[in-house]
């Protein structure tokens, strides 16, 4: 079986590059892109229907979801759990 494309919205690579120690965030990353079975700490639908996944890692929160029929996962958002 092929990887698992995952993209990262810009928004998320400009707060990944901005964490002091994003090794955890992309240890996760490498983890979606080989097992995209991997599903987050909670879930809730956006106004399209798709679910979104939400991981919590340390001070921070990932928010993704799958596209199985593309074979893609789409980072949205990284923020700090802090701040929301």
């Amino acid at each position: 079986m092929p990887n698992t494309q995952v993209f990262l919205h810009h928004h998320a690579v400009d707060h990944l590059l901005a964490i002091g120690n994003p090794s955890g965030i992309a240890a996760f990353i490498d983890q979606l892109k080989h097992n995209p079975e991997t599903v987050g700490d909670y879930r809730l639908p956006d106004p399209r229907g798709r679910m979104i996944e939400v991981k919590i890692l340390g001070r921070q929160a990932l928010l993704f979801f799958k596209d199985p029929f593309a074979n893609i996962i789409k980072i949205l958002e990284i923020r700090n759990v802090e701040a929301a």
